[in-house]
């Protein structure tokens, strides 16, 4: 059959686009959490998983090596089961609702974050890596004899991956609501991830409504992570500046008590000084400004259903962000420099 013929010889292409894909994606990811592996701790911690700071570690890497193997498409079906089964149990961590919902609302199942990467996992470890991969030119051009130097040779790069990449530094910032706040954030060229979550407070891993109740001392809060050679503090504090209403201290737009208030909350001594400058610079502007400067504390990851919200709930997001006079307030104080990034 043509159509037959056809499918057989896009799968392979087709197989090789979807490795690549997920490849650098569970890798990027897997770096991402190595980075920012205290948020990752913290969010095991307050999922109740056993042993969180092992935990963390291990899912880290397993979807960084794991990640970078599928790239070049070594042991693949191996690395795709292992793979496979760690978005699984991120289902029945993070997710769980969304498993639990399967059948009454397999919407949420699909728009869960470990849904595009648990999919094509399976596809691969179903249908194998496509053309061009190492575990492709082993079979078909190494001899037995030189096979074993290609797999560790390519072993050697693999574990060389995580040096690659370039140094980055970190960011924190309340802003009132932190969807708000990661999406402004998420928009600045040279940031590399936003994390929602709780910061500047007394109490270990809360939740978002011990935090939204106002007891924990905790501030709504994003971490930024970000290429320093791409873009500097000092304009992160510009684009945090004209997201926030500097005067209003009782919290931030709609969102009142001291558990929306802003702050910038600095690292070393270098973002304290950018920061205290930035905000001397404003007050000939601003006389009365309310916005704290605090040294950072432990920052604690919010709830998998609050992180990037705004792209998960894009209509109740904006219907939000509008209905809380957040962009028209920014106006008010800004101008034309409002939601700059």
């Amino acid at each position: 059959m043509v159509t037959t013929r056809v499918l057989d010889r896009l799968r392979d292409p087709l197989l090789l686009a979807l490795r690549l894909f997920i490849g650098w994606q569970f890798f990027v990811t897997g770096k991402g959490k190595l980075e920012s592996i205290d948020n990752v701790v913290a969010f095991f911690t307050h999922l109740g998983l056993p042993m969180p700071g092992l935990t963390a570690h291990f899912v880290a890497w397993v979807e960084l090596l794991g990640g970078a193997l599928l790239f070049v498409g070594l042991f693949t079906r191996l690395t795709a089961l292992v793979l496979t089964v760690n978005m699984a149990v991120a289902y029945l961590t993070a997710d769980l609702t969304a498993v639990k919902h399967f059948f009454s609302n397999p919407d949420e199942f699909v728009q869960a974050t470990p849904f595009p990467y648990f999919l094509i996992s399976l596809i691969i470890l179903a249908f194998g890596a496509g053309v061009f991969s190492l575990d492709w030119i082993v079979r078909r051009f190494v001899n037995a004899k030189t096979g074993p130097r290609v797999v560790v040779a390519a072993a050697v790069a693999l574990l060389a991956f995580p040096m690659l990449g370039a140094p980055t530094a970190k960011a924190t910032f309340a802003m009132g609501c932190f969807w708000c706040g990661e999406s402004d954030m998420e928009k600045v060229a040279g940031v590399l991830t936003v994390v929602s979550g709780y910061t500047g407070g007394s109490v270990k891993s809360p939740s978002y409504e011990e935090v939204s109740g106002g007891g924990t001392g905790h501030r709504e809060s994003v971490e930024v992570t970000y290429d320093p050679a791409k873009v500097t503090y000092e304009h992160l504090l510009a684009v945090f500046w004209h997201n926030v209403d500097p005067l209003d201290n009782q919290g931030q737009f709609c969102d009142k008590g001291a558990q929306y208030r802003a702050a910038i909350f600095y690292h070393d001594a270098a973002q304290k000084q950018a920061a205290e400058a930035s905000k001397a610079a404003l007050t000939k502007r601003f006389p009365h400004i309310v916005t704290d400067i605090l040294p950072a504390q432990a920052f604690f990851v919010a709830e998998e259903y609050h992180q990037d919200y705004y792209k998960k709930n894009p209509v109740r997001y904006h219907f939000y962000r509008f209905n809380c006079g957040r962009d028209e307030r920014l106006k008010q104080v800004w101008g034309a420099e409002a939601n700059s990034h």
